[in-house]
């Protein structure tokens, strides 16, 4: 039986936490006093928080790019190609190059908190993670992912837009016409992306009832510490495996937190990372086959997913199934060549749906599933260190 009081973890780890926020501090410290309370020791990891920049990087698109439809409708030539390539830079270099061109605004101080057992003589790192930060969005995370998925279209849309409004100085006065009325006509997919796109990311944290979290990803951190407790009594030999357990702030911002600790960090070890989202629903248990940010997906580790596939399977019978994609934290640890599996669960009604949203709450997190949850990542810590 579990020593742990799952149902006090989850009312901690059930209530709205977006970056930077009040709610996220009263969670940092709450999760801090239970470590202490139980007798866990862990330390934390400062890093550089931007929490506004999902609002940044939505308005910086929305503006830049309505102003550059009306530039090209307006014909302001070589205007339009300088208004396409700061839309395009804002937003771009935040996102994939971790430079805050657009973001910077509401610059804080975010905290990663870190449980680390150690071996008697390690020749392997093993990492679990979880984010313990939330958020809110306009629209359900699955018609978000259409607009991120379309992204690479937008910029494409906004080269093109960049060269044909200037070109049309430059061309016999028969192709004048064709010209601009092809470059209005590309305005109108342009916009509808960018607006889509921009007033998701800008308006869902303005919700008056926003998302708990529970599922996305509370669970995932209850089922940590619960894994933290049973370690620290005892219930799994580490042999020569180092293990850190993550809980990581920032991931709803672009893996913020995440990123800090990979690139903050000599990984002098042989290591592989076991990622958990959306854990504790009533559902199958799925591992993602591709994982990483909104411009660009990598392949999980196949050995790792078939790892965890047959812990699940000893655990309930029933093996975890591929699905995807996802992006998560698993992205920080591919830029760092580490190989990452990501395992959550589906709910039997929604599936991967209503996250982000007020559908996110204490009511779709089921208890047995957080118990069952530390007992597969149980078998799959000892099956990971019998196997090396």
């Amino acid at each position: 039986m579990s020593s742990v009081d799952y149902t006090e973890l989850m009312q901690i780890l059930s209530r709205p936490r977006p970056s930077g926020s009040a709610g996220e501090r009263k969670t940092i410290s709450a999760l801090q006093a239970w470590l202490t309370e139980h007798g866990l020791s862990f330390r934390t990891q400062s890093f550089t928080l931007y929490p506004y920049f999902l609002i940044c990087v939505g308005l910086w698109m929305l503006c830049a790019h309505t102003l550059l439809a009306v530039s090209v409708w307006l014909r302001w030539g070589w205007v339009s190609s300088l208004v396409a390539v700061l839309g395009i830079l804002g937003g771009l270099l935040d996102t994939a190059f971790d430079i805050p061109l657009v973001t910077w605004p509401g610059k804080t101080t975010g905290k990663n908190i870190l449980i680390e057992f150690e071996a008697p003589n390690p020749r392997h790192e093993l990492v679990i993670s979880a984010h313990y930060d939330s958020k809110t969005e306009l629209f359900d995370h699955r018609i978000r992912f259409f607009f991120v998925r379309n992204l690479p279209v937008g910029i494409a849309l906004a080269i093109i837009l960049g060269i044909l409004s200037p070109l049309e100085n430059y061309l016999p006065i028969p192709w004048i016409a064709p010209t601009y009325i092809l470059a209005v006509a590309l305005t109108i997919p342009l916009v509808l992306l960018v607006w889509g796109l921009g007033l998701n990311l800008w308006l869902g944290r303005l919700r008056h009832n926003p998302s708990q979290g529970a599922v996305d990803n509370g669970a995932a951190c209850a089922i940590l510490l619960g894994l933290a407790q049973h370690i620290a009594n005892g219930n799994v030999q580490l042999e020569d495996t180092r293990l850190t357990l993550a809980l990581f702030g920032g991931e709803e911002v672009n893996m913020q937190g995440s990123r800090a600790y990979t690139l903050g960090r000599k990984w002098k070890l042989p290591s592989a990372v076991l990622n958990l989202e959306i854990m504790g629903q009533d559902g199958e248990y799925v591992y993602w086959e591709q994982d990483g940010m909104s411009l660009k997906l990598f392949p999980t580790d196949v050995r790792l997913n078939r790892a965890i596939s047959e812990a699940v399977e000893k655990v309930t019978g029933n093996p975890a199934r591929p699905a995807g994609p996802i992006n998560s934290d698993g992205y920080s640890f591919m830029r760092a060549k580490i190989p990452v599996a990501t395992l959550g669960t589906y709910d039997l009604e929604l599936r991967e749906s209503g996250l982000h949203l007020p559908s996110d709450n204490l009511s779709r997190v089921k208890m047995t599933k957080l118990v069952e949850g530390v007992e597969i990542l149980e078998q799959f810590v000892c099956s990971y260190c019998s196997s090396l």
